[in-house]
């Protein structure tokens, strides 16, 4: 009976929590649910907002057009054009957060270059930030995309399908010459400013192929205005490799995208900033983690995943910009994501060093003979390969593989990407299976990297909705994966963003279906949480 009434007052503090996230997430949840309560708001036409889509009841960007206040609804028009749905209750409002691109001088006053003795100019804030703030917002240089001249960026795929060009891809070379097509001087010199490993580099055999075929091509050279531009080879490599080195992946397009103030911004494996794209193809920059005045802006070259993956490989990657990353995370000595597992007691875990040898077990302290950290370490290698040749739908083979890791590994990478195949392969017909996979990835991201990443949001998000189809009277659990969800993306991309509104509204619709099967006073307080959300089977 004792242990009875401890279990129930640990499971009160639980969902005492979980209503305080709630209560975090927005303040008036419990208004909204409740009839007639609706948002107060002075709607005017031309307002920017985020408006319910009732398609699929997500937040998306919108401008007001029409106000009908007897109806208590607005009209307006969806940023991508969509024409249905456009009449919007009051209540599904919400006045849109800033991602208009910022004036030069404004992000001057936010953002200052500075000159250091390792990495050339950087950036550095001039402000105090706390996560999830932005920095500034700024609209890029060119947004380099193949509408833009289809006739040269066919002309350039032919070349590279007669033969291969040797940065494996046409856009950098597009972009180049459509930077002498579409921009003034001044914006092409701002380009030519931007870091390059060899300034000084000479044309390679690529940029003169091209030219020779533009030149062969009367057509294309007077839609390209060769006569009236400058196609120095030497001038047309500098662009090319300013592109190369200081351009972004269009968000929805195969093209690239080139800014001005966000390419002086150095890299980091522990990151200081995130990004996403605002209005125009502006670069949203916000604070990733708390920042005091004069802290260094810095974002990440690499993809969230390979943020995941050890020093080594990270380095490896990192090697296209030509640098050697010395951030606080690379120059650690011991490295927290190649565990082993100690052959010895085997519940410790022995971590690689930077000198490939390993520290003692984490448990019994046995430490490794040199035989032994050869072989595992050779071991390693193969595993790197061998998932580098999987098929990701042979479920079977994955199975094979990640049994044998799990007896050699201990908090180490390859077994996180194993993980991810195999809750990519159990989600939809293995469920159980799949929870235990998603949570074992968290884990370890929470060990190696614990810092807000889309990757980790994701998965509290993702394992919400596990639990919530298969644990349905659990929705403390579910609603406990989606706060931390809401609060991670409200820091990564901002509160009016698609991607937070979605665990937001899981949200409230659990809180609604709760609502719905018990009698809810208007006010809840610690002592009636219990009517709103209702207790796992095995407390009950």
């Amino acid at each position: 009976k004792e242990l009875a009434k401890i279990v129930r007052l640990e499971a009160a503090g639980i969902l005492l929590s979980v209503a305080m996230n709630l209560d975090e997430v927005d303040p008036h949840w419990r208004d909204k649910m409740s009839a007639g309560q609706e948002k107060t708001q002075n709607w005017r036409v031309g307002d920017r907002i985020h408006a319910v889509w009732q398609g699929n009841s997500c937040y998306y960007p919108a401008t007001v057009v029409e106000i009908l206040p007897q109806k208590r609804v607005v009209v307006v028009t969806w940023d991508d054009a969509d024409d249905s749905f456009r009449e919007v209750p009051f209540s599904l409002l919400d006045l849109a957060e800033e991602s208009s691109p910022w004036t030069r001088e404004r992000i001057d006053e936010a953002a200052i270059v500075k000159d250091t003795a390792y990495k050339g100019r950087c950036l550095f804030t001039a402000n105090a930030l706390d996560p999830g703030k932005v920095i500034f917002i700024e609209k890029p240089l060119l947004v380099s995309l193949p509408s833009m001249s289809q006739n040269l960026w066919n002309f350039l795929n032919k070349l590279h399908e007669e033969q291969a060009l040797q940065l494996g891809t046409v856009t950098f070379h597009f972009a180049a010459l459509l930077s002498e097509l579409f921009l003034d001087k001044k914006a092409i010199q701002i380009i030519r400013d931007k870091f390059v490993p060899e300034p000084e580099e000479a044309p390679g055999d690529d940029v003169l192929r091209i030219l020779a075929g533009i030149k062969a091509n009367p057509e294309l050279a007077k839609e390209l205005k060769v006569k009236e531009r400058n196609f120095d080879p030497h001038h047309l490599q500098r662009l090319t490799s300013a592109w190369r080195y200081n351009s972004f992946g269009h968000h929805k397009e195969d093209g690239l995208v080139l800014y001005n103030r966000i390419s002086m911004c150095a890299h980091s494996c522990d990151p200081s900033c995130c990004w996403s794209y605002g209005e125009q193809d502006s670069f949203v920059l916000r604070a990733r983690v708390g920042l005091k005045e004069g802290d260094e802006l810095t974002i990440s070259y690499l993809q969230d995943e390979d943020l995941l993956k050890s020093t080594n490989v990270r380095q490896q990657k990192l090697l296209n910009w030509r640098f050697t990353c010395m951030c606080s995370r690379c120059k650690l000595q011991v490295d927290l994501g190649r565990g082993f597992r100690c052959r010895k007691c085997r519940v410790g875990t022995l971590y690689a060093t930077v000198q490939n040898t390993l520290e003692p077990c984490t448990v019994c302290t046995t430490e490794a003979s040199i035989e032994d950290i050869k072989m595992l370490t050779r071991l390693e290698d193969e595993y790197v390969v061998r998932l580098d040749n999987t098929d990701k739908t042979d479920v079977p083979d994955i199975e094979r593989v990640f049994k044998a890791a799990m007896d050699l590994f201990e908090h180490h990478w390859i077994v996180y990407v194993l993980d991810t195949m195999l809750w990519e392969a159990y989600k939809e017909k293995q469920p159980i299976e799949a929870i235990e996979h998603q949570r074992r990835r968290i884990a370890f991201h929470e060990h190696y990297f614990n810092r807000p990443t889309f990757i980790l949001a994701w998965c509290h998000e993702e394992l919400g909705d596990a639990v919530n189809n298969q644990t349905p009277n659990r929705k403390w659990q579910s609603n406990l994966e989606y706060s931390r969800a809401y609060q991670m993306l409200s820091i990564l991309c901002g509160l009016g963003h698609q991607y937070t509104s979605s665990p937001y509204q899981k949200l409230l619709h659990n809180a609604e279906s709760q609502q719905e099967s018990t009698t809810t006073p208007e006010r809840t307080t610690g002592g009636e949480v219990f009517e709103l959300f209702q207790l796992p089977p095995w407390l009950e």
